[in-house]
C-alpha cells in the first residue's frame, strides 16, 4: 500500500510540475492540460527521430540477445 501510495504522490507531483512549466511559458490552462494528454502534438521533427531511434535500439537489443541465446545453445 505504502509503494501504491507513493507512485500516486509522484504521479501528482510530476504532473502538476508538467502543467505548471506549460502555465510559466505562458500557455493557457486549456493549452497546458492538452500537452499534457497529447505529448506527441508537441514533439518537433527531432524527437520523433530520437523516439524512434530508441525504439529501435531496444527492439534491436532484444534481437541480439535471442540469436545470441540460439548461438550459446547450439553444440559445436
Amino acid at each position: 500500500m505504502k509503494i501504491f501510495l507513493a507512485l500516486i504522490i509522484v504521479f501528482l507531483l510530476s504532473t502538476l510540475n508538467l502543467l505548471l512549466m506549460d502555465f510559466l511559458l505562458g500557455f493557457s490552462f486549456h493549452d497546458s492540460y492538452l500537452h499534457l494528454l497529447n505529448p506527441f502534438w508537441v514533439m518537433s521533427n527531432a524527437e520523433y527521430i530520437m523516439l524512434a531511434g530508441l525504439f529501435l535500439l531496444v527492439i534491436g537489443q532484444q534481437i541480439f540477445m535471442i540469436i545470441k541465446k540460439k548461438r550459446e545453445t547450439i553444440p559445436s
